[in-house]
């Protein structure tokens, strides 16, 4: 007589698995959408740095930064955090942000965003 031996995910095994999976998924949704925001602020950065800033005083260019967070639905960072630096060798656009999340009870999760665009370091 031969037995066959039953193969499969004991009931401890898969709550393991369903724990595990729920918890990246909450990582996931938590923290995917500030870092698809960071690529839309990098984004708008580099778009206006690469715009002809010449003729363009700081106010100006800060409203274009203000009007692209707006169509782009950025809220969480406002547009009178961005840096910006004008010298004789070009202009420097700059944001640096961080965002705190709860994440359970207690955890929280600080994410660090460096953006910065310099004309200088593009016409080199």
């Amino acid at each position: 007589m031969k037995f066959n031996k039953q193969r499969g995910a004991t009931l401890t095994s898969t709550i393991i698995i369903v724990f595990i999976a729920g918890l990246l998924l909450q990582v996931a949704f938590k923290l995917g959408p500030h870092y698809l925001d960071n690529r839309i602020i990098a984004g708008a950065i580099q778009q206006i740095g690469q715009s002809d800033l010449e003729d363009e005083t700081i106010p100006d260019i800060r409203r274009r930064v203000s009007d692209f967070f707006t169509i782009n639905n950025i809220r969480d960072v406002p547009a009178s955090k961005v840096l910006i630096n004008r010298d004789r060798n070009g202009v420097r656009i700059t944001l640096n942000y961080e965002k705190r999340i709860e994440m359970f009870s207690n955890v929280d999760v600080v994410l660090k965003f460096n953006n910065h665009y310099d004309t200088a370091e593009q016409n080199n």
